[in-house]
């Protein structure tokens, strides 16, 4: 597996013939298959393309799109949290799951 960078730029920084677009798109391969192509939120597992990139902090509350604020999410996660904190949006979608939870905070560093 590719490690992953803290954030598009570094692609750019570390292969001198990419692109931004291809620098971006091998960012978020690599975060999706961090997260072994699973949901952060729900659990459920899917094919890279079923999933998005989720703001852990929403860029509307001045979250960065950087590896440590940005976790993998199913498209219906994603959508129903919208720029709600992540840890309210869990309890209320699915309850207290500790293991999801350490999950985020591993990963952002919280």
């Amino acid at each position: 597996m590719t490690p992953l960078l803290p954030n598009p730029d570094h692609y750019l920084h570390n292969l001198i013939t990419m692109t931004s677009s291809e620098a971006t798109r091998l960012w978020r391969r690599a975060l999706k298959e961090s997260f072994g192509k699973t949901c952060v939120y729900c659990g459920e597992s899917y094919e890279l393309h079923e999933l998005t990139i989720d703001h852990v902090k929403p860029r509307s509350n001045g979250g960065e799109t950087i590896t440590t604020n940005c976790v993998c999410a199913c498209a219906k996660c994603n959508q129903s949290k919208g720029s709600e904190d992540w840890q309210e949006f869990m309890w209320r979608s699915f309850g207290i799951n500790r293991l999801r939870e350490h999950i985020i905070k591993e990963h952002t560093n919280a």
